[in-house]
């Protein structure tokens, strides 16, 4: 089972953002949360806005990349307000 844990270092917090869900699943959420999140920080102005930023960044070479967003194998990390830093992982939890 996959879990979305998600970290804000401007409020020092950590939490489950998602879960127990199939890896499919939890990739979906992992790029909902993102979208709205980009949307809230005005990152983006819109969601449709916010999604072609997050397809870019998911696509993007290391030259490409966008300095606020970065996309990997189940991690998603958005930069905000001078370098504050909102992460998203996928992790397995077995019992």
């Amino acid at each position: 089972m996959k879990y979305i844990l998600n970290w804000n270092n401007e409020y020092l917090e950590m939490r489950i953002a998602g879960g127990p869900m199939d890896k499919e699943s939890a990739n979906r959420e992992i790029k909902k949360q993102a979208v709205e999140h980009l949307v809230e920080l005005d990152i983006a102005k819109n969601t449709e806005e916010a999604e072609k930023l997050y397809t870019a960044a998911e696509k993007a070479t290391a030259e490409e990349e966008v300095t606020e967003l970065h996309v990997s194998n189940e991690t998603v990390s958005i930069l905000y307000g001078g370098g504050y830093e909102d992460r998203y992982q996928i992790v397995d939890y077995t019992e």
